[in-house]
């Protein structure tokens, strides 16, 4: 099973994702299901909006898409009861982004949302390449204290921070590396000799990359085939299997 961690779906202000669109083109690229976020003003703003929308989007097309749940932290109290809320009603993971909701990854501010999550053993992706809110080795500093909490590490620190990446992986276990927007003999060949494959998630970032491609390149890492099968579906699998535990 191919599972994508990381798509955009909905109107925002610079992208627009048609869901039934997005299910072809899923299909075109051999991926079996995907991880769907609200997106921008529903990140900073209309967070219960947004999580309507994805879990309705979740459950209209059922066995292919799961839903990202998110909170803005300045929402303080809030924030809390709506993301309790969403994970209450089946949202698989939580999405923070620091830098369209307006904190930083470091700021306690949000440790009230971390709590939430670990009570509902959700995965947590937090956006990471945006300075001075959002780099690799702060969501180590995180990490290292929710060490029961599993974090996805967005886009690996693109653009200018994929040297802190190896780093920030090796120091906290929790955190699980992206392979959006990278490259089989590069980036995706120094994470996988830094933390192997069990750590390693493959997620498109569609639309602002694109689907097949971004399939294509883990395909051509030069792993073995139960690598791939770990990168590409199994890792984020197991998560979700420990988001969903009875």
């Amino acid at each position: 099973m191919i599972i994508d961690a990381h798509v955009l779906a909905g109107v925002g202000q610079y992208h627009q994702v048609d869901p039934e669109q997005l299910i072809d083109q899923m299909d075109r690229s051999g991926i079996d299901m995907a991880l769907i976020s609200p997106i921008d003003r529903e990140m900073a703003i209309y967070n219960r909006e947004g999580n309507d929308r994805v879990l309705a989007l979740s459950r209209k097309f059922a066995g292919r898409f799961l839903a990202y749940a998110t909170a803005n932290p300045w929402y303080e109290g809030g924030a809390v009861a709506e993301l309790e809320r969403a994970l209450g009603e089946g949202a698989a993971a939580v999405k923070l982004h620091p830098p369209l909701q307006g904190f930083m990854i470091l700021e306690k501010l949000v440790y009230p949302l971390i709590e939430v999550a670990a009570r509902h053993r959700a995965p947590v992706y937090v956006h990471t390449g945006t300075p001075a809110y959002a780099l690799p080795l702060q969501l180590t500093e995180l990490a290292l204290i929710y060490p029961e909490v599993s974090f996805i590490m967005g886009k690996n620190g693109k653009s200018d921070f994929w040297m802190d990446v190896i780093p920030a992986l090796e120091r906290a276990t929790n955190i699980y590396g992206d392979t959006a927007h990278d490259f089989p003999e590069r980036g995706m060949a120094r994470m996988y000799g830094g933390i192997g494959s069990h750590r390693m998630i493959f997620s498109s970032n569609h639309p602002i990359a694109r689907m097949g491609l971004e399939v294509e390149k883990v395909r051509d890492m030069d792993v073995s085939d139960s690598d791939k099968s770990a990168i590409l579906g199994g890792n984020v699998e197991r998560l979700l299997a420990e988001r969903f535990r009875k």
